[in-house]
């Protein structure tokens, strides 16, 4: 099949800038090195970018499940048929109750606020996987009565309790006695640790059910329905359709909900890494500007002689378009070739350079990861491609336009 004369001419013209004209060569090169680096830089921090927020959603959802149902006034009367009715319901995975809220820890005169949730040990591995996150002493007994807790690590370390010391629950609640009003508490003994990587290991302690239900005075019945899906994604919309089948009043919460801030976090700072990061492409744009208009300028005999064998402006702005994209596209095609590999290896290459090194880049004292996560999505390979091509084409646009309108006679006058 022949090839197009505009794309013929077009890759010629690139061909020969680029060995003949030594300036011209040379901003070509920086350009199309330009492009290069925009889209390898793109391509990988946002593979890590979605390498932190997966891991992120992996640990905390592993100890928050995607929802909760709490009854109205905290309070779910019958709460087991309503449960066996939800867990018949397509795309829930796990039902657990759960009774708690807001609480304060003392223990060795040091005060920590928490998120303090009674469960059902058993029922609550559909929920969430905080038993296989232990890492001392033991998940809580099925024996209610026994008073134990368990707790993150950073919150152990906080309140210096270690596995077999005893800590004061306090709650946000009154008792009325003779001699005045005083907070309920209740004094309970650590049983286990666990460790979930996450700032949950801060803020979280789980105790029996049963004896949530006896601190918080609610008898048989919960406070709510904690509920994992089978799409977490699925959440927003679900659970509150789960929530209408609970007496009026119940409200839903999702994972995003509930986590909403520290989510909403990491996608802001991944749109802003990659609205900096665009600007390295733009600037390679804009050297294909430079480029091109400079191409122009020496190539106005040769546009001339075109134009009187018959080339239309039309051809001439379409060769002018193919010599500037080629630039463009040469930088993107190698940014993907190393870009992709790169951003699929990172967390590799990067263990490699610490361990040529000696240097620790995260120190799994501060950090709550000691690896680089890296998580490749085609959908941004494809934004970063489709965004590059743009950019180069817009870049063509005007000095193709300006090349089109050099009128014969007057070129030719000075040849």
């Amino acid at each position: 099949m022949a090839v197009p004369l505009f794309l013929r001419i077009g890759i010629r013209y690139f061909h020969r800038a680029s060995g003949n004209d030594r300036f011209l060569s040379l901003v070509s090169w920086f350009s199309l090195l330009g492009m290069l680096i925009g889209t390898v830089s793109l391509i990988v921090v946002m593979s890590v970018m979605n390498g932190f927020e997966r891991e992120l959603q992996q640990r905390v959802l592993s100890v928050v499940p995607h929802g909760y149902i709490e009854g109205p006034q905290q309070r779910l009367l019958g709460w087991r048929d309503y449960a066996d009715k939800l867990s018949n319901t397509s795309g829930v995975s796990g039902i657990a109750p759960y009774v708690g809220g807001k609480a304060m820890l003392s223990a060795f005169k040091r005060l920590r606020g928490v998120a303090l949730y009674g469960i059902d040990p058993e029922q609550e591995r559909e929920v969430s996987a905080v038993a296989e996150h232990m890492v001392a002493g033991r998940y809580l007994g099925d024996d209610a009565g026994e008073y134990q807790i368990i707790l993150g690590d950073i919150l152990a370390r906080q309140l210096g309790v270690n596995v077999g010391d005893d800590l004061t629950v306090i709650l946000p609640k009154v008792t009325v006695t003779p001699f005045g009003l005083f907070p309920r508490e209740k004094q309970f003994r650590v049983s286990g640790v666990f460790s979930a990587g996450a700032q949950l290991d801060a803020t979280s302690a789980f105790i029996h059910i049963a004896d949530a239900q006896r601190l918080y005075q609610l008898g048989d019945d919960v406070e709510g329905l904690r509920i994992q899906l089978d799409d977490m994604f699925a959440a927003p919309v679900l659970l509150p359709a789960l929530a209408a089948e609970l007496p009026e009043g119940s409200v839903a919460v999702t994972w995003s909900d509930s986590q909403g801030s520290l989510f909403h976090a990491v996608k802001m700072e991944k749109q802003m890494v990659r609205l900096l990061l665009l600007f390295i492409v733009l600037i390679a744009a804009f050297n294909i500007v430079s480029i091109l208009s400079m191409a122009v300028s020496g190539k106005r005999g040769s546009i001339a002689v075109l134009r009187t064998m018959g080339a239309t402006p039309a051809t001439i702005m379409a060769i002018f378009m193919v010599y500037g994209m080629a630039t463009g596209i040469i930088g993107l095609v190698l940014g993907l070739i190393i870009g992709v590999p790169l951003a699929v290896q990172v967390g590799d290459v990067v263990a490699w350079l610490e361990q040529l090194s000696g240097m620790q880049i995260f120190n799994p004292d501060v950090y709550f990861i000691t690896h680089l996560p890296s998580y490749l999505k085609w959908s941004d390979v494809a934004v970063v491609s489709g965004f590059a091509l743009l950019l180069s084409l817009l870049a063509t646009l005007y000095p193709a336009w300006q090349a089109s309108r050099v009128q014969p006679a007057e070129a030719l006058r000075y040849e």
